[in-house]
C-alpha cells in the first residue's frame, strides 16, 4: 500500500502560479517537483482556481481564460487557413471553367457567355406554341 504525499498550501500555490503562467506544463511541474498522481496538479489548478487573489498573490481566472482564449486564437487562424485553401481552390476551378468557356468559343464558333446588354430569354405564349 502506498503511502500519499501531503504538500505544503505555498508549495502547490506556487506550482499552479509557474503553470498558469506558462513557465512550465503540469506534466514538467509533476517530474521537476517530484509531484505523485498524473492528476495531482490539475487538481490543485482547480482547488486554487476559486480563491480571491488576495491568498493567491495572483488570480488564476484571468490566466485560464487567457489560456482559453489563446486555444480559440490558435484554432480560428487554423480554420482561416482552411477557408483562404478552399477560397484559392474555387478562385482557381473558376478560372479554369472560364479558359475551358473561351476554348470551346473558339473551337466550336458558338456562343457560351451571356454578353453584356443581351436581352433575357422570355417564354413563348402558350398560342405561340406549337401544337403538337
Amino acid at each position: 500500500m502506498s503511502k500519499q504525499k501531503k504538500y505544503e498550501d505555498s508549495f502547490k500555490r506556487q506550482v499552479v502560479l509557474e503553470v498558469l503562467s506558462g513557465k512550465i506544463t503540469k506534466e514538467e511541474a509533476r517530474r521537476r517537483y517530484a509531484i505523485g498522481g498524473k492528476s495531482t496538479v490539475l487538481g490543485w489548478m482547480r482547488q486554487y482556481a476559486g480563491m480571491s487573489s488576495k491568498s493567491f498573490n495572483c488570480d488564476p481566472v484571468p490566466i485560464l481564460r487567457d489560456m482559453k482564449e489563446d486555444r480559440t486564437k490558435s484554432e480560428l487562424k487554423k480554420k482561416i487557413k482552411e477557408v483562404e485553401a478552399k477560397l484559392e481552390y474555387a478562385e482557381l476551378k473558376g478560372r479554369a471553367y472560364q479558359i475551358m468557356v473561351e476554348i470551346a468559343e473558339e473551337r466550336y464558333n458558338i456562343d457560351i457567355e451571356k454578353k453584356p446588354g443581351a436581352k433575357p430569354f422570355k417564354n413563348l405564349k402558350k398560342s405561340d406554341q406549337k401544337k403538337v
